[in-house]
């Protein structure tokens, strides 16, 4: 299973990244986003592990956690298709009543329906 690595330090290298993760299960590989030319590092990797629960312990063990001064975000990757659901399901919801959330957050007038 894959790990998502998110708000990753410049510094961060992929060998701390398995050092951090081996004690929490068998590591398959550790890669940091490619950088393009002339930009900086992306600041985010992946992590495969090498079985589900493994991969659960990892991540409620490390999200959250500080490396290199930096909170990090861990995550399982979805699949594609457990991806696409999650995304329709969101935008189901709609910019209607997603705005009309967003107003009551911030006290200002509600529409009448």
């Amino acid at each position: 299973m894959n790990l998502y690595i998110g708000n990753l330090s410049r510094m961060v290298t992929e060998a701390d990244l398995e050092t951090i993760f081996e004690g929490l299960g068998h590591i398959v590989f550790a890669r940091l986003a490619p950088l393009t030319e002339g930009r900086e590092a992306r600041g985010y990797a992946f992590v495969a592990v090498a079985d589900e629960g493994q991969a659960r312990v990892a991540v409620s063990a490390m999200n959250g956690k500080y490396l290199k001064g930096l909170r990090l975000i861990v995550r399982p990757v979805l699949d594609h298709a457990r991806q696409a659901r999650a995304l329709r399901a969101h935008q189901a919801v709609g910019s209607r009543e997603a705005g009309a959330r967003l107003r009551l957050l911030k006290g200002g007038p509600q529409p009448l329906d």
